[in-house]
């Protein structure tokens, strides 16, 4: 399996004021793909959802202080 990457960028006033990475280090059954985050927490997403979905679900892992 090759390994793909993905990265999010959240931007204010031209300025990263979050950003998120992943790689994907296991594929499961049927689309279904393991993703390791660059926090150490780890995803599950089908890849027949797209990547805005899987964007998403990263987002959703950064806690705001």
């Amino acid at each position: 399996m090759v390994e793909s990457m993905i990265t999010v960028n959240i931007l204010m006033n031209g300025q990263p004021i979050y950003t998120r990475s992943a790689k994907n280090v296991k594929k499961m059954k049927g689309d279904m793909y393991q993703y390791k985050l660059d926090d150490g927490s780890e995803i599950v997403h089908n890849r027949k959802h797209g990547a805005i979905k899987l964007a998403i679900k990263m987002l959703k892992q950064i806690k705001e202080v």
